[in-house]
């Protein structure tokens, strides 16, 4: 499925779906976006500061793929939000839901 077609896909799925974005090896959003009004908690340079870190831990996991496996999907919960991060072959597709979500829910229909 073409990139965009994704992220609007995902998007859809839940009204509690904050953000659907792919992220590519720098750190930029390159496809997606918010859900229709919904406000960025962090600003430009933290949101993709925050990106650059998680692309550095899923980085730092995959060393230990031939003994765990490949990374399937990363999920961290902060007070107000939930993060799901799923690894692609050139970046990350990342997902902003709200805390009241269920993220185990949100990542069955991703994956």
């Amino acid at each position: 499925m073409h990139r965009r077609g994704l992220c609007e896909q995902i998007i859809k799925l839940d009204r509690n779906i904050r953000f659907v974005g792919i992220v590519n090896g720098r750190g930029e959003v390159i496809e997606g976006g918010f859900q229709q009004g919904v406000q960025p908690l962090l600003n430009g340079t933290d949101e993709q500061q925050m990106y650059i870190q998680t692309l550095s831990n899923m980085t730092a996991l995959e060393q230990y793929r031939d003994r765990l496996g490949r990374v399937r999907y990363s999920i961290t919960e902060h007070e107000k939000v939930t993060l799901l991060t799923f690894p692609l072959n050139d970046g990350i597709l990342c997902l902003s839901t709200s805390s009241k979500t269920d993220p185990v829910k949100i990542r069955d229909k991703v994956v």
